[in-house]
């Protein structure tokens, strides 16, 4: 059996072993099954206190002793749907204070907006901001670097978000150096000459720059003029390629 999975839905180390031995023995008391797993009897205590939260375990009292004894197996799906409501209200919870925050501290419209996102996280932060916005984006130095950083599927999901809400994206990239590409990119090489380890990308009043090093940073600048400054410097390359 695959204890992993049931770590994942948010069993401890301790609650996966005493679970699986409640399953194979039935009925037992807490110190059975302690002496079973090799767990200090306090722990297995507060650990099936845990399970019987989660709706995993129940007990019965024979002779003024509890006996434990895992559920049907059913049960963990259960725990998981009622993970997963909580989830949900927990999202709902979140959108509300972020409304409240955002109304509480306004974008600061006069000056450049100026934010450094490191690793991976960052890389995410700025290409989920682009389908957000729903706006073309032109860019230089492209290339498929943020393949080293971040799993396939969301790249994946990112080329064909964009392309569902019309995002067009015209870059230009270093020859020798294969861009991302699909629905809505073109595509231009250029001289090696250009060749740097930086990625400039214009997107709305936004401005990112991609550093990739062994840890990735990424600096994003929101400000109208600069970005329509960027925009008309990379026009002028556009057309002379």
């Amino acid at each position: 059996m695959n204890k992993d999975t049931l770590k994942q839905i948010g069993l401890t180390d301790s609650e996966t072993e005493i679970y699986l031995d409640l399953v194979k023995n039935k009925e037992s008391l807490a110190s059975e099954t302690a002496l079973r797993v090799k767990i200090s009897r306090t722990y297995v205590y507060d650990a099936i206190q845990s399970l019987i939260d989660k709706g995993l375990v129940s007990y019965v009292i024979k002779n003024n002793r509890r006996y434990f004894k895992a559920l049907e197996p059913e049960k963990l799906l259960d725990y998981l749907n009622e993970k997963q409501k909580n989830l949900e209200k927990q999202k709902q919870d979140v959108s509300e204070i972020i409304k409240e925050l955002k109304e509480k501290h306004p974008e600061n419209k006069e000056k450049p907006l100026v934010e450094v996102l490191e690793g991976p996280e960052g890389i995410k932060t700025v290409l989920n901001d682009i389908v957000k916005q729903k706006k073309d984006i032109c860019g230089w130095g492209g290339s498929d670097k943020s393949k080293e950083f971040l799993p396939e599927w969301f790249l994946e999901r990112y080329i064909n978000e964009k392309a569902k809400v019309g995002i067009k994206t015209n870059q230009l990239y270093v020859k020798g150096d294969n861009p991302l590409d699909g629905k809505g990119y073109k595509n231009k090489e250029i001289s090696k000459e250009f060749s740097a380890p930086v990625t400039f990308g214009v997107y709305g009043d936004k401005i990112a720059i991609w550093f990739w090093s062994k840890q990735p940073i990424v600096i994003r600048i929101a400000n109208k003029d600069i970005a329509n400054s960027f925009r008309k410097h990379f026009e002028i390359m556009w057309k002379k390629v």
